[in-house]
């Protein structure tokens, strides 16, 4: 296992998104080139580091509709010939995400071009998304992260994650001990329902109290809330907050950036 608190500078790190345009191999990224890519992911981590984030990740967020499962090749690559420039670029750990769920191409992209981290929103607990079934890959993800020589590459875990449902209901607390204790994540993500929408502050404390792996609230996070979030868990990923206006399809907004960041240091 991969320990995730020491790929940050700071205790509780605020991770931010780059959401990059569709790529190529997708309807809307049919004129996609590899130069404007790059640009919009470097100028996009220059605003977040301006802002004074700990971590971003990298995320094929436009590609829709997403894959439940495995990517075409043509996304993997496009991801990581980007994430490869943006880390060259970043004084802060990067990660990466395929969406839906392609963990092993998210792995496969970390391995090549050096990513400190992935996210998997479908780590345990097959679930249903609007394209259908998303398999379980902590089986397939761990033993394959060995076989790859990638044990530095640490997996934040979704537990029964935003914008997709469980294939059976049992309670949240279960399926974050599965993730850590049979699954081996490296850290574990609740989120809200959806994209934008806030985690429960009562799974969060439940699940905190199950686990002994970090514990990454994955949505919804706005200044407000830190004072409330972050003495219960040990980071936050933020997407929607960052950007111009809150609204998701608008580049990052530096002051909105700096404002949730002075908020993060005092709830820390």
């Amino acid at each position: 296992m991969a320990d995730f608190q020491k790929l940050f500078a700071v205790r509780k790190p605020i991770i931010g998104m780059i959401h990059l345009p569709a790529l190529p191999g997708t309807a809307a990224g049919r004129q996609a080139r590899f130069r404007d890519l790059v640009d919009y992911a470097c100028s996009e981590l220059d605003a977040l580091q301006r802002g004074g984030v700990d971590g971003v990740i990298v995320e094929n967020f436009w590609d829709l509709p997403y894959f439940p499962a495995e990517t075409p090749a043509v996304t993997i690559a496009s991801l990581a010939a980007v994430a490869g420039a943006v880390i060259q670029r970043a004084s802060i750990p990067v990660g990466v995400n395929i969406l839906y769920a392609d963990c092993r191409g998210e792995l496969a992209v970390a391995r090549a071009v050096g990513a400190a981290f992935i996210r998997s929103e479908v780590f345990v607990d097959p679930s249903i998304s609007e394209t259908g079934l998303i398999p379980a890959s902590a089986p397939y993800l761990v033993r394959e992260r060995a076989a790859l020589a990638a044990e530095e590459v640490a997996i934040l875990s979704d537990v029964q994650g935003k914008n997709t449902t469980p294939r059976w209901q049992r309670p949240i607390i279960e399926s974050a001990v599965d993730a850590e204790k049979r699954g081996l994540a490296d850290a574990v993500v609740v989120t809200g329902a959806g994209t934008g929408k806030s985690a429960s502050l009562e799974d969060l404390v439940q699940v905190k109290s199950a686990i002994s792996v970090p514990l990454i609230v994955g949505s919804g996070v706005i200044p407000a809330a830190l004072a409330d979030i972050l003495p219960v868990c040990d980071g936050a990923i933020v997407g929607s907050y960052f950007k111009q206006g809150g609204k998701i399809q608008a580049p990052t907004d530096v002051e909105r950036v700096k404002e949730l960041m002075a908020a993060a240091k005092r709830a820390r």
